[in-house]
């Protein structure tokens, strides 16, 4: 007998909600792999990111679901460690996971990788690629810079990217931003996009 009550809705998800009160969400249709284990909160620490559902053995659920090859991760996309739905989870590898994290406590702008420089009176975008700091530019608003950091990530992560929702850029961001990145075009992780901007030439 499991330590979980469980509720199912009619657009087949399921939840559980473990003694201590946590809720936790899943697909229907994987019930049966799990029913019959005790799960818990793992206590390891207070950051949201770092705090999974567990078994006995350590075992994390969104691992346990897909069954993850060695050498490789699973990610959540919305980063709700609590939602193991399947279309929250992809097999990735470390670096693709790393490219979606959560904004830094030490953020004042609301974005990550935009940050007003007041020596130029402008707004500096910027992403982090494998311990690379690529300059993505200085714009005059932070819509801009935001634009410019969305492209960046397009260029350098792909669908592993967190992307802000900001209006469509200008031509001229784009051709920036994609001449920055191209310096860097061997840490992408997303090659269909250098190929495409390379045939556009």
């Amino acid at each position: 007998m499991s330590n979980v009550a469980y509720q199912f809705f009619q657009d087949g998800t399921g939840c559980g909600t473990l003694p201590d009160g946590t809720v936790f969400w899943f697909d229907r249709i994987c019930f049966e792999k799990i029913r019959d284990t005790n799960w818990y909160r793992n206590k390891r620490s207070g950051e949201p990111r770092s705090t999974y559902i567990i078994n006995c053995k350590g075992d994390m659920l969104h691992s346990f679901l897909l069954e993850c090859p060695q050498g490789y991760e699973v990610d959540h996309i919305s980063l709700d460690t609590f939602d193991n739905r399947l279309c929250n989870l992809r097999i990735c590898t470390h670096q693709q996971n790393q490219c979606n994290q959560p904004l830094q406590k030490n953020n004042t702008s609301g974005v990550s990788g935009v940050s007003f420089y007041p020596p130029r009176r402008k707004y500096r975008a910027r992403i982090k690629v494998c311990q690379h700091d690529i300059h993505l530019g200085y714009y005059l608003t932070f819509t801009e810079a935001v634009q410019a950091r969305n492209i960046g990530m397009e260029c350098m992560f792909g669908e592993y990217g967190r992307y802000n929702d900001v209006p469509m850029p200008a031509d001229w961001i784009r051709k920036r931003v994609v001449e920055k990145c191209k310096r860097f075009a061997e840490l992408s992780i997303c090659e269909a996009f250098f190929k495409e901007a390379a045939g556009n030439e």
